[in-house]
């Protein structure tokens, strides 16, 4: 499991620092507006061919609480992404990036509080640095 989920990690920060980077240097050239138009038509494709393939395996939709917070979920990673995108266009990625990335702190810490799970004290000294690492980086 430990090699699995390493090179899982390893994948997803690779894609996600792929993904900032690559915002930053199109909303540059682009502009916001053109940038969120082009991002846009992508998400949407992509949505389109996820639920053609949900629908092909019979998967329909729920209707129920949790369902319900999914949806808002994806409503405030909606709202985050326009603030990430408009952040990048007015300020250097190199600070933006490393900031908006310490979101996963916010995930722990009301996993802790709301759903009861334990925390390593080694995992909570490293949300404090990395709340530390977010204050230097605003500096």
């Amino acid at each position: 499991m430990r090699l699995e989920i390493s090179l899982l990690g390893a994948a997803i920060i690779l894609m996600w620092g792929l993904w900032g980077f690559l915002y930053k240097y199109g909303i540059d050239r682009l502009g916001l507006f053109r940038a969120l138009f082009v991002t846009n038509i992508v998400y949407m494709l992509s949505n389109f061919a996820i639920l053609a393939y949900l629908y092909s395996r019979g998967v329909n939709l729920p209707f129920s609480q949790p369902a319900a917070l999914l949806a808002l979920g994806t409503l405030m990673g909606v709202a985050a992404s326009l603030l990430f995108m408009f952040a990048l266009e007015r300020y250097p990625g190199s600070i933006v990036i490393p900031l908006t990335a310490l979101y996963p702190a916010v995930s722990a810490v009301l996993a802790v509080l709301i759903l009861g799970e334990r925390i390593k004290a080694e995992n909570a000294a490293g949300i404090a640095l990395a709340i530390v690492a977010g204050y230097l980086l605003t500096r």
